[in-house]
């Protein structure tokens, strides 16, 4: 197995990515304060990492509760996370001494001269968000909208809420709300039409029309993996 590394990637505009090549976590800094989007998967010193990029307060925001994006999240002291994935991080006994506060759609993360609005995107997990900048046309949407493979199988996992949140994103992309995306795993940063793709495949797959192939994952699980150009769903 390989040696997964931490590194810190700069996409400009105050954007950078802490990178632990199975996934990546996204520090967002403003001219006042920072946003820290997900802790990554591996364990790591995040705040000196942080600490190198900025001096600036930093929030913390989890997209969602699953375990590669929770990773070093009791470095610190406070995060937020919405209600419906807040019991799947409340209950591991190694955040027991972070206080997670709820979040709901429309909240607003002001960092000063920037702001990131909350956007609510079941499907993925019950309490999945994005953060949306709409001045500087970016979405941050977890794993929602990526190459993936976009996991769907399992406890909490709906493809009819997931495919109502695609459309629900593509009516903001239509609106000219964001032009790329900056996604947790695989290639990034994403054009937007990926969206149009992810739905012709969640629609596939419901229908029948697109089968996936047998797939084993950890222990005795066997699901299917669907792909259609690059982008992939396991259901």
């Amino acid at each position: 197995m390989r040696e997964l590394k931490t590194t810190t990637v700069a996409y400009g505009n105050g954007i950078f990515a802490i990178d632990q090549q199975m996934v990546r976590a996204f520090l967002v800094v403003g001219n006042g304060k920072a946003l820290l989007i997900d802790t990554g998967a591996i364990q790591t010193d995040i705040q000196s990492i942080i600490a190198g990029i900025t001096d600036k307060p930093v929030t913390v925001v989890l997209t969602h509760s699953d375990g590669d994006h929770t990773g070093n999240l009791q470095a610190f002291s406070e995060a937020f996370i919405h209600a419906n994935d807040l019991e799947n991080v409340k209950t591991r006994p190694e955040y027991k001494d972070v206080a997670l506060n709820e979040m709901k759609a429309g909240d607003v993360f002001d960092l000063g001269g920037r702001r990131l609005k909350t956007l609510f995107i079941p499907g993925h997990t019950p309490g999945s968000i994005a953060l949306l900048d709409e001045e500087n046309k970016q979405i941050f949407p977890g794993d929602t909208v990526s190459y993936g493979p976009v996991y769907m199988f399992g406890k909490g996992r709906n493809i009819n809420d997931y495919l109502d949140t695609l459309n629900y994103l593509r009516g903001f992309r239509d609106a000219g709300a964001f032009n790329s995306v900056y996604c947790a795993h695989g290639e990034c940063p994403l054009d937007p039409s990926i969206i149009d793709t992810q739905i012709e495949l969640t629609r596939g797959i419901m229908s029948g029309a697109i089968t996936g192939e047998e797939t084993p994952m950890r222990g005795d699980t066997v699901v299917r993996l669907a792909k259609l150009g690059k982008t992939g769903i396991l259901y």
